[in-house]
């Protein structure tokens, strides 16, 4: 019954604009700042598909002082109240701090997956806990089915390839 509603809603919302409504599967519209796709259009029925988004605070599963805000194609810290040694080590140095961008140019690849850029902390591999520095490397992202958890990997100079887990 709900989907009916939405469904309707969605229809005399875009009715209601005149705004041409997305007939084809694939497509998608936006309603009240959210995005849908079309799933399946048998010509009297048409089926939407809540879009998932990154957008919102994302909290590091292993140290949720390090939170970062996604709005659209930018992640940026929130809030940078960590344990981690480097973590620690490049914000006193100013390498990274709150308001900082962290994730630009993410874009989806498919459903539940992005792609983008991780601002990640430099080290040397005999030192790993003395930040270097910062560097852009490509990541990607993938969302669980209920949307609560956030998988981001990566490759960061001096530390190898990186997990991080982020939770809603």
């Amino acid at each position: 019954m709900k989907k009916k509603v939405l469904i309707s809603l969605a229809m005399l919302v875009v009715i209601g604009t005149s705004t041409v409504f997305a007939q084809k599967v694939g497509e998608t519209i936006q309603v009240s700042s959210q995005t849908y796709r079309v799933e399946s259009n048998s010509g009297e029925n048409v089926v939407l598909q809540l879009v998932p988004s990154l957008n919102g605070v994302l909290s590091r599963s292993d140290n949720p002082g390090v939170q970062i805000s996604v709005n659209g194609s930018n992640g940026t810290y929130s809030s940078i109240n960590s344990s981690g040694t480097h973590t620690l080590d490049a914000m006193n140095k100013g390498n990274i701090k709150v308001g900082g961008q962290v994730g630009p140019n993410i874009r989806s690849t498919g459903y539940l997956t992005w792609s983008g850029q991780n601002l990640s902390i430099t080290a040397q591999s005999s030192a790993p806990d003395v930040a270097t520095g910062t560097a852009w490397t490509n990541t990607t992202i993938t969302m669980s089915a209920d949307g609560r958890t956030i998988t981001v990997t990566g490759a960061a100079s001096g530390r190898g390839s990186y997990t991080e887990t982020f939770t809603r």
